[in-house]
């Protein structure tokens, strides 16, 4: 059973929460991930492992931590010219996914990326919700196939 993955807006604090494109809540010691060129990827999400282990019956993934999803993708976004096609398997250091097992949101920070202006450099983040759904389903989803 594969695990769908929903994105609305919310109002809610998102802060150590699974969410969309926003900042991450990182580990205080994690570097944050670049290309082979050294250029900085865009951050995608971020998942609480908690929120997922319902819908993960053959414990494929980890339950407890958070893990965060980097990728190149300005071009889709529109701040870079293409760096991949998009569609089939990428070059290695185009995408990261980083694990943090420990959740101690004392230690953890907030990481905002902004411009010489104080302005966001993200899309404002959007809450994700989990269920449960076909391995083939053609939505947004974890493992499957």
């Amino acid at each position: 059973m594969a695990i769908k993955i929903d994105i609305r807006p919310s109002e809610r604090d998102l802060a150590g929460k699974s969410h969309w494109w926003g900042f991450p809540d990182l580990p205080e010691a994690f570097d944050w991930p670049c290309n082979n060129d050294g250029d900085l990827l865009t951050f995608i999400c971020q998942i609480n492992c908690e929120d997922i282990a319902p819908f993960d019956k053959e414990n494929k993934l980890p339950h407890e931590g958070m893990l965060y999803f980097f990728a190149a993708i300005d071009k889709w976004i529109g701040y870079d010219s293409p760096t991949e096609n998009g569609a089939g398997e990428w070059s290695k250091g185009h995408f990261v996914v980083k694990y943090a097992k420990a959740i101690n949101f004392e230690t953890f920070n907030t990481c905002m990326l902004t411009d010489d202006e104080d302005q966001s450099l993200t899309d404002p983040e959007l809450e994700i919700t989990f269920s449960e759904c076909a391995d083939d389903a053609d939505v947004c989803r974890l493992l499957g196939l």
